[in-house]
């Protein structure tokens, strides 16, 4: 239930108890039983209730009732605020007031105060937004409207030690009302419904002139109008106040005959409200009310017709049929007229709270919540049942409570069962002791104490009371076996009881249906009673509904039961298929009570385990007096809610739709604008769309998201305390527990239910990509904007899911594609938000969305890493622009300096310092020479500046830089720095792959300026002309290469040769008298072979050291035992150990311009193609992105030319791009980022092509054939050295 709220009322009620309210319910909801024709098998799991908080018809009342409290709660804030002046809830009126500091504020009106707080309360957590301070809505009373609270307090003085009535109920066999033989319960006026503040009594009361004053009500107080203000004028019209005119309940009580003309409550000025003494009814809704009015006769429990309170009595009852004692009727009449008595004197005293006048001639409508009084009484029929009593704070449950409310009479309110339950007073009895169980009639000889009594009664005239007997208590099931649900879901969709629902399809039809035993009593379905009875009635059906929602009610809502239901016998949970097929089964019958109970299942995930809650001081809560789950139990329980949310999303037979859908879904759209609107139906986006946001659906997707950062901050304690435990293991994440059942290719286990083939494939691809929507989807909804992000919370909780499947991508057969959002991307900053990630900190409440570079595409990382080396770029170029500055207003002549050779000497010691460029002057002769000296011992600060380059001016041409140059000059660079006979690096034959040389006699620091050069081009912006293996960019990334996969693209010929001896099978020869290998990793050095035997002590010898040192002679051979470490090792020799003097020189190098965690948003890929480019060239798509000047795409030698073109192989393709562009590589992201512009240049066929590269221009003359334009073309490409402008 909900806290008390306090201060709703100014203190002036206390709300009624949480044991109160469950005590009336008890007395009045119907109890489910397990119906005859039920398969005897059934009864093996049959249970009895004896917790009203279980019984699903109780939890339905009390969830409206917390609602309305809510709701109510909300709107005093809204509207009137609190009694603290520095209140800092959003959204009560005193915060409004305080950072208005002093200027009019507007107060919401009843229609958006109560609309806001419909929607607060509708909230997956609605209590955090609820003001604590005292209310304030009592200042809006004029004083002469006020209550005493002296008459408040008489009334507990007069109600002490009062007796409570019997609580007199229906029978749901015989429809005959039943009562309690005996209680304690002790009636108190002072308790209320905490939505109405009507203090309950038993009978009309009789008021004075002075609390008949009207009072000012909560939501209707008069106010001043502006008249000029709009928002009135809108909100303030007879229009807009009949939103609330005519709610439900008002217009039920517009509707009755008794009600005509008589003013409806609300209308006036002044809305009339209920007196104080009007008595409560209980609504609990149960059913379909429409099948009651069509079938009154199947009804269980029968309404009777209302009656003035004030001309009913307890001792109006009918006699019983079946006769009893005169001193029992005597003893029960006695009780009665005591009650009766005090609950008069109890009305005279009470005054009236807030209000409304009450007409004479109409019935007031039911207010709202749980304890509404009525004074409807029900005809008494012959027969009387004692109902089992519920009993808080006890294991003897009897009804005790601090403040009872005496009701005489309770108008149970469902949509198929109306009900009347009428309570009366009874003798009190001594119970002996109850240890457990419910309580049942005293037995013969109990003795009696009859309460004294003021009036002599006549008990000749005292009608005869029946008798009680008792009740049968509620039923449910234990578990949920795999063919019993199939047979509960069966009998829903047979008889026509299912719940309606939007989601797709709407039923699982018997071609679906997977039974583990076909041939069992649950697939034969229910027993048949009568040969002619072949079609069930309206309360056959009934029963069977009620029984189901109550049986999947109690067993989905409790932990051990769920995860029991969907396990083995030990304990395993079943296959992830047959999860999804069983919750698909439930969510297409009851998808309403399924996730919402599921959520209540899930509110156990948030208490601490046993483990830490002994060790750590917790604030004491409700919550912590639920069982608390292990981290395995917590990891089963979220996996079997995930399952229910991915058997939410329509069902679909092809992959391709589910990665489509997903696609379409990552750009937070529920379908593709109109060009591209045919990808997938129309009607399948709108069913993807009802699913992913079902209200139930998503609530139960954030609380289960919310649970896994909490169950991480739990094993996070549990770890710190593990020098208390003798083994010391730590707490396994709960992510790690949801996702080992669903890595399809490292589990082997046998699926409980059979399915073919090709479901199981789509199931494979079904759930991980399922689970991926769902994150996202409560991601978009959560997210608020900025690239920092909660940890905590739902948002936290689904990003980490995220991460886990991330991690796991290989095993579930998902792609990078797969984690893309382009919702964040297309949001966010591509330049500050970079900047905030670099200087961004982690922490344990905060993380950054750029931590996470799956959810973007590499393209656009790619901008995010260029943006930051922009910054830095434009940081270092400002700082130098500012120092010239200074240096020339110190300089000048005019200042104190006038030495002329002193201002010369200050001018060449800040050269370094008011250079805004990097220039390097490069000669083509040699260019590798030339750039180590240009760069060799530059600061950092000139290293970040803009580039610059010189080149080949001493040769006669001119190479201005403006952008093409720096091109050409990488390029030539990089040629002669990997040429193998430079000593540095080797180059494959086949694959053409770059890789260091072991032991290479070149000095370190050459390595590290290579690296510093491949840096600088990197900083700048540009590709370079060079193929490194990806063991490289995960070596520069800090990832271990350990795998073949990670070297297969550099050596192809090796990675097959180690596959085949891993997966060599013996039975076909030994591995050693096959592959004779020795445990030895060896390598061609100049023409030499050097090997060294795989050991951890032993170093590779460096070029210096060769002729000092031998080949090993008696190097182990490699066996079937160690063949998979010979592997690992010989990875690890090969890219780690042999090269490592040459890679840390090249990495220090490498990360002299760039930031190192600006290169942590790339995955290896990536990277490779920062550095590399793209190497294929899609001559189509060049096309398509081409820009024309001078002509159209039309034109006879535009369409000449890529006739020409299309043709070209991969060389001519990138010969064709280099001399464009100066790059023959295409830049990240595909043509549509490479500048490419086909310019008419004249007509004349003398003249061979030319380019600008630094704008990507094209000069082609208009040839006069086709073939002299190919012709001419080749020229050009072939002699493409060098440049004149560039």
């Amino acid at each position: 239930m909900t806290r008390d709220i306090q201060g709703f009322r100014d203190g002036l009620l206390d709300p009624a108890t949480e044991e109160e309210i469950y005590a009336a319910l008890w007395a009045t909801a119907p109890f489910p039983r397990l119906p005859e024709d039920a398969p005897d098998e059934l009864n093996d799991f049959i249970v009895d209730i004896n917790d009203p908080k279980r019984l699903y018809t109780i939890h339905r009342a009390a969830r409206r009732h917390q609602f309305q409290i809510l709701v109510d709660r909300y709107i005093s804030q809204i509207r009137f605020g609190c009694t603290v002046k520095t209140c800092h809830t959003t959204t009560c009126f005193s915060c409004r007031k305080r950072v208005a500091a002093g200027a009019p504020v507007r107060r919401y009106n009843a229609t958006s105060a109560r609309t806001l707080a419909i929607y607060m309360a509708s909230q997956d957590n609605p209590e955090l937004g609820l003001c604590h301070n005292p209310s304030a809505d009592k200042l809006i009373q004029p004083p002469s409207m006020k209550t005493s609270r002296k008459g408040y307090a008489s009334i507990n003085k007069v109600t002490n030690g009062s007796a409570i009535p019997n609580v007199e109920r229906k029978s749901s066999a015989s429809g005959k009302p039943v009562g309690p033989k005996n209680s304690t319960q002790g009636a108190s006026p002072g308790s209320r419904s905490p939505s109405n503040n009507n203090v309950s009594t038993g009978v009309q009361s009789t008021t004075s002139k002075e609390e008949e004053t009207p009072a000012i009500s909560l939501l209707d107080e008069p106010s001043t109008t502006d008249h000029r203000s709009f928002v009135q004028n809108v909100f303030g019209t007879v229009a807009f106040k009949m939103v609330e005119w005519l709610a439900p309940r008002n217009v039920e009580t517009i509707s009755r005959p008794d009600a005509t003309g008589s003013e409806v409550p609300g209308m006036g000025p002044y809305p009339r409200q209920r007196p104080v003494s009007e008595t409560t009814s209980f609504n609990i809704a149960t059913s379909d009310e429409a099948e009651a009015a069509e079938n009154p006769k199947t009804t269980k429990w029968q309404t009777p017709a209302p009656s003035k309170p004030q001309d009913k009595s307890f001792s109006d009852v009918e006699s019983a049929s079946k006769p009893v004692s005169s001193s029992q009727r005597t003893s029960e009449v006695l009780a009665h007229a005591e009650t009766k008595a005090v609950a008069n004197s109890v009305t005279k005293c009470t005054p009236k709270i807030n209000g409304r006048r009450k007409s004479e001639h109409a019935e007031p409508p039911n207010p709202k919540g749980i304890l509404n009084l009525s004074s409807r009484i029900g005809e008494s029929p012959p027969d009387v049942m004692s109902l089992p009593q519920y009993r808080p704070h006890q294991a003897i449950r009897t009804l005790s409570t601090p403040h009872q409310t005496l009701i005489t009479s309770a108008a149970m309110h469902t949509p198929s069962i109306p009900k009347t339950i009428s309570m009366k007073a009874s003798p009190e009895f001594d119970q002996p002791p109850v240890t457990s169980g419910l309580s049942v009639a005293p037995e013969q000889g109990s003795k009696i104490k009859k309460n004294p009594v003021k009036k002599s009664i006549n008990h000749e005239t005292l009608p005869e009371l029946p008798l009680a007997k008792e009740m049968p208590l509620p039923q449910s099931l234990s578990l949920l076996p795999i063919d019993l649900l199939n047979f509960l879901c069966d009998t829903l969709q047979i008889d026509g009881t299912s719940e309606k629902h939007d989601l797709v399809p709407t039923e699982v039809g018997r071609d679906g249906t997977r039974w583990l035993n076909s041939n069992g009593p649950y697939a034969a379905g229910r027993k048949s009673f009568s040969k002619t009875k072949s079609v069930y009635s309206s309360q056959d059906k009934q029963q069977w509904k009620e029984f189901i929602q109550q049986a999947l009610f109690d067993v989905l809502s409790k932990p051990e039961s769920l995860i029991q239901s969907f396990s083995h016998c030990d304990q395993r949970l079943y296959d992830t298929q047959t999860i999804w097929y069983l919750m698909l089964r439930l969510t297409r019958v009851a998808p309403s009570l399924v996730l919402d109970s599921l959520w209540n299942a899930a509110g156990y995930l948030f208490n601490p385990p046993d483990t830490i809650s002994a060790l750590h001081d917790w604030k004491e809560s409700d919550a912590l007096a639920k069982p608390s789950l292990s981290s395995g139990e917590a990891a089963r329980l979220i996996n079997i809610c995930l399952h229910a949310l991915v058997a939410t999303a329509p069902l679909l037979t092809d992959a391709r739709q589910l990665a489509n859908m997903s696609r379409i879904r990552s750009f937070g759209l529920a379908m593709l604008g109109r060009e591209t609107s045919s990808l997938e139906p129309v009607q399948l986006c709108l069913a993807y769309e009802d699913a992913f946001t079902n209200d139930l659906a998503m609530r139960l997707a954030r609380r289960l998201f919310a649970s896994i950062p909490t169950r991480r901050r739990f094993a996070e304690l549990a770890d710190n305390q593990q020098g208390l435990k003798p083994d010391g293991k730590k707490e396994p994440d709960v992510l790690e527990g949801v996702l080992s059942t669903l890595k399809f290719l490292d589990l082997g286990t046998t699926p409980a239910l059979h399915f073919h083939d090709e479901e199981r494939d789509l199931h494979e691809k079904r759930v991980p990509t399922l689970l991926l929507d769902w994150a996202r989807t409560v991601m978009l909804q959560d997210w608020n904007g900025s690239a920092e992000v909660a940890a905590e919370g739902s948002f936290g909780g689904a990003l980490a899911m995220m991460a886990a499947i991330y991690k796991h991508r290989k095993s579930l057969l998902l792609g990078d594609i797969h984690f893309r959002t382009e919702y964040f991307a297309e949001r966010l900053d591509p330049v500050g938000m970079p900047l905030e990630w670099i200087t961004f900190e982690a922490n344990k409440r905060t993380v950054h969305l750029l931590d996470h570079p799956y959810l973007f595409n590499p393209s656009t990382l790619v901008t995010y890493f260029r943006a930051i080396n922009y910054s830095r770029m434009n940081a270092a170029y400002e700082s130098a622009k500012a120092t010239t500055g200074l240096m020339h207003s110190t300089i000048s002549e005019t200042n104190l300096m006038t030495d002329q050779n002193s201002r010369y000497r200050l001018f060449e010691r800040l050269r370094v310092a008011t250079s805004k460029f990097l220039v390097l002057e490069i000669g083509r002769q040699s260019v590798l020479a030339d750039t180590f000296n240009a760069i060799w011992r530059r600061e950092e600060r000139e290293m970040m500046r803009p580039l610059k380059i010189r080149l080949g001016e001493n040769g006669g041409e001119e190479g201005m830089d403006s952008g093409g140059v720096q091109q050409e000059f990488f390029r030539l660079a990089i040629a002669e720095a990997l040429d193998p006979d430079y000593g540095t690096f080797t180059i494959d034959s086949r694959t053409k792959m770059t890789w260091f040389q072991p032991g290479s006699p070149e000095p370190l620091w050459k390595f590290e300026l290579i690296g510093t050069i491949i840096s600088l081009a990197v900083y700048n912006g540009l590709t370079l002309p060079v193929t490194f293996p990806k063991a490289l960019y995960r070596k520069l990334l800090g990832e271990d290469v350990t795998e073949l996969h990670h070297v297969a693209d550099g050596w192809p010929d090796l990675a097959n040769g180690l596959t085949s001896l891993l997966e060599w099978d013996e039975k076909n020869g030994l591995v050693e008298d096959i592959f004779a290998r020795t445990y030895e990793f060896s390598v061609e050095q100049f023409g030499q072979a050097v090997s060294r035997e795989m050991d951890e002590t032993v170093l590779w010898p460096q070029f210096s050291d060769l002729h000092t040192s031998a080949n090993p002679e008696d190097a182990p051979m490699v066996t079937n035992e160690n063949r998979n470490n010979y592997v690992s090792d010989y990875i690890r020799w090969l890219t780690d150990i042999s090269i490592s003097p040459q890679f840390e020189a090249f990495k220090t190098g490498f990360f002299t311009c760039i930031d190192r965690r600006s290169l942590s948003v790339f995955d290896p890929e990536t990277l490779q193609s920062v550095v590399e480019g793209i190497q294929d060239i899609d001559i189509s798509e060049m096309r398509r992105t081409t820009r024309y000047i001078g002509w159209d795409s039309s034109h006879r030698s535009v369409r000449d030319f890529w006739s020409i073109v299309r043709k070209y192989d991969l060389e001519h393709k990138r010969k064709l791009l280099e001399f464009v562009t100066a790059s023959d590589r295409v830049p990240v992201g595909g043509m549509r980022n490479l500048q490419f512009t086909l310019q008419r240049n004249g007509v004349d066929d003398g003249h061979l092509p030319s380019s600008y590269t630094c704008y990507g221009i094209l000069l082609l003359p208009e040839y006069s054939s086709k073939d002299v334009l190919r012709e001419k073309l080749a020229m050009a490409l072939e002699n493409s050295k060098g440049f004149g402008f560039a």
